[in-house]
C-alpha cells in the first residue's frame, strides 16, 4: 500500500486566501473605528474621552494592526508551504513555483522585495514592480490585491485586476455589516456599537450603492479599467478609465467638483468621458491620419468633494480649499504614476471642472508629468500666478461659459480669465473649418455651470483637441461673463 505524504495544496491555498480576506477585514474595521473616534473628538470633551483615546491609540488600534499583520504572515506561510509541496511533488524534481524571494517573503526570517515598499514615490513603486518576476506579480495581484489596487506606479492593468477582485470582498464585508447593524436596530443583536447605529447603517448602504454604481459602469460596453477603489473614507472614492491607460497615446484625467460622488455621478461622468474619448480620437485622426493615435479618458473621483448641506460650512466647506488640498495630495501621485508605470510617455492632459479645477491647480504645484491642463467653470486654480503651476508655458487653458457665476468668483486666486499667460477657449456656438478637407463643422453653445461636457458642443470640441494634442485647432474666446463685464478692468479687482 502506498502512503500519501505531504499536504493538500488546494486546501492550503484556500486557507491562505481566507486568512488574507480576514486580514483585510481587520484593516477595514480599524479604519472605520478610527473615523468614529475622530467624529467623537469633534463633539465630546473630558476625562472619559481622553481615557478612550488613550486606550484606542495605545492598545486597541495596535492590536488590530498586529492581528492583521499576523494573519497576513500566516497566509504567506501557507502559500510557501503549498509552493514547496508542489515543487516536491513534481516527478522530475524541478521547481516551477515562484522565485525564492517570494518564498522567503512568506517565512519568519523577514520580508523580501516582494512586499511593496512603504510610503514610496510612484517611481519607486514602479521600480519595485519591475523587479518582480511575472509569476511573482501574478501572485501578488491574486493573493494581495489590496497591496497594489491603489498603488501609484503599478501598471493599471494589474491595478484593474486587483480592484475588480476586491469588489466582491468589499461587498461581502458590507453586506455582513449591514445585517449586523439591522439586527442591532431590530433588537436581535446585543454586541453594542461605537456610534449611532442609524447613521452607521446609512454609511454602509451608501457604500453598497457606490459598489453598485462602479459595477454598473464597468459592465458597459468597451474597455474599462478600475484604477482606484477606496472605501476607507466617509464616502467611496473611485477612478474608472475608458480605454487602456497603460498603452494609449493620449491620456486625459477629469477631476469633478462640488457635490460629485461615486453613487450618482460616476456613471454620468463615465458616459461623458466615453464621448470625449471618441471625439478626441476623431480629432487625433483628423490631425494625424497616418498614425491614428489612441486615447484613454479617466473619471477621477479620488477625493472627498465638498457636498451640499453641512459641507457649506466647516472643515470640508466648498468655501475653503481644505478638501482641494487633500484631493491634490492624492491626485498628484496618481498623475505621476501614469508616467512611472508606462514603458513610454503618453501625452497627458488634466481637466478640472469647478472645485475640481482648484484641486487640479493645487496638484500641479508638484511635478506630475502633465502636458496640458484645461480649467473650466473655475472659482480659481489655487493661485494668482500661473508660474506656480508645473505645466509647460502656453499649455494651460480656460473655458468659461456665459451665465456661469462660478467662473467669475475668483475665490481661490484671481478669476482664471485674467491669469497672465492663460490660453482661452470658447464655449459659444461656433463653426470650424477643417484645414485639410475644408469641411464645415458646427458646434453648439453651452451656458451655465454644468454643461461643458455636452456632446458636440464647442466646449467639448475644445477639450477634445487639447486631449488629442492639437490645441492650435481650438476655438478661442475669452469667455468673460457678467461679473467680468461689471468689474474688469477696474483696478484692484484682479
Amino acid at each position: 500500500m502506498t502512503e500519501l505524504l505531504g499536504a493538500d495544496t488546494d486546501a492550503l491555498d484556500r486557507a491562505a486566501h481566507s486568512l488574507s480576506d480576514d486580514a483585510r477585514r481587520l484593516q477595514d474595521i480599524r479604519s472605520q473605528v478610527q473615523r468614529v473616534v475622530a467624529e467623537m473628538e469633534a463633539v465630546w470633551d473630558g476625562d472619559d474621552l481622553r481615557h478612550l483615546l488613550q486606550q484606542w491609540e495605545q492598545e486597541t488600534s495596535p492590536h488590530l494592526a498586529g492581528a492583521s499583520t499576523t494573519l497576513d504572515t500566516c497566509a504567506s506561510q501557507l502559500r510557501a508551504q503549498s509552493d514547496a509541496q508542489r515543487a516536491a511533488s513534481r516527478s522530475d524534481g524541478r521547481y516551477d513555483g515562484p522565485s525564492p524571494s517570494l518564498v522567503a517573503s512568506a517565512g519568519v526570517l523577514g520580508t523580501s522585495t516582494v512586499t511593496p515598499p512603504p510610503h514610496r514615490s510612484p517611481r519607486e513603486n514602479a521600480s519595485w514592480w519591475r523587479s518582480l518576476s511575472e509569476q511573482e506579480r501574478q501572485r501578488v495581484t491574486e493573493d494581495h490585491p489590496d497591496w497594489i489596487g491603489n498603488l501609484d506606479g503599478v501598471p493599471f492593468a494589474a491595478r484593474n485586476q486587483a480592484n475588480r477582485s476586491l469588489l466582491a470582498v468589499d461587498r461581502a464585508r458590507l453586506v455582513a455589516e449591514k445585517q449586523r447593524l439591522t439586527d442591532v436596530l431590530t433588537g436581535t443583536w446585543f454586541g453594542g456599537t461605537f456610534t449611532n447605529d442609524d447613521e452607521a447603517l446609512a454609511h454602509v448602504e451608501d457604500k453598497l450603492a457606490s459598489l453598485d454604481a462602479i459595477e454598473q459602469t464597468l459592465a458597459r460596453p468597451g474597455d474599462r479599467q478600475l484604477l482606484v477603489l477606496d472605501l476607507s473614507h466617509e464616502r467611496a472614492e473611485a477612478a474608472i478609465a475608458r480605454g487602456n491607460v497603460d498603452s494609449a497615446d493620449n491620456v486625459a484625467v477629469f477631476v469633478p467638483g462640488m457635490n460629485s460622488g461615486v453613487n450618482n455621478d460616476l456613471p454620468v461622468y463615465d458616459h461623458q468621458m466615453d464621448q470625449l474619448q471618441h471625439r478626441a480620437e476623431l480629432e487625433s485622426k483628423r490631425a494625424n491620419p497616418a498614425l491614428d493615435p489612441t486615447t484613454a479618458t479617466v473619471t477621477w473621483i479620488g477625493y472627498q468633494t465638498p457636498q451640499l448641506g453641512w459641507d457649506l460650512v466647516g472643515e470640508n466647506s466648498v468655501a475653503d480649499d481644505h478638501a482641494a488640498e487633500a484631493g491634490a495630495a492624492q491626485l498628484a501621485p496618481f498623475l505621476s504614476g501614469i508616467g512611472a508605470a508606462r514603458s513610454r510617455d503618453a501625452h497627458l492632459s488634466l481637466l478640472g471642472h469647478s472645485y475640481g479645477s482648484t484641486t487640479a491647480g493645487l496638484a500641479l504645484r508638484q511635478s506630475t508629468g502633465v502636458d496640458d491642463v484645461v480649467f473650466f467653470g473655475s472659482p480659481g486654480v489655487g493661485t494668482s500666478d500661473l508660474l506656480d503651476l508645473s505645466v509647460p508655458k502656453g499649455h494651460a487653458y480656460y473655458i468659461e461659459a456665459r451665465l456661469d457665476p462660478v467662473g467669475d468668483l475668483g475665490h481661490f486666486g484671481i478669476d482664471p480669465s485674467h491669469l497672465d499667460g492663460i490660453e482661452h477657449a470658447s464655449a459659444r456656438e461656433s463653426t470650424v473649418v477643417d484645414p485639410v478637407t475644408g469641411e464645415m463643422r458646427h458646434f453648439t453653445e453651452v451656458t451655465g455651470h454644468s454643461s461643458y461636457l455636452v456632446d458636440d458642443s464647442t466646449s467639448q470640441y475644445n477639450l477634445s483637441v487639447v486631449v488629442a494634442g492639437v490645441p492650435d485647432r481650438r476655438v478661442v474666446d475669452r469667455g468673460e461673463g457678467l461679473g467680468d463685464v461689471l468689474s474688469w478692468p477696474i483696478p484692484g479687482t484682479y
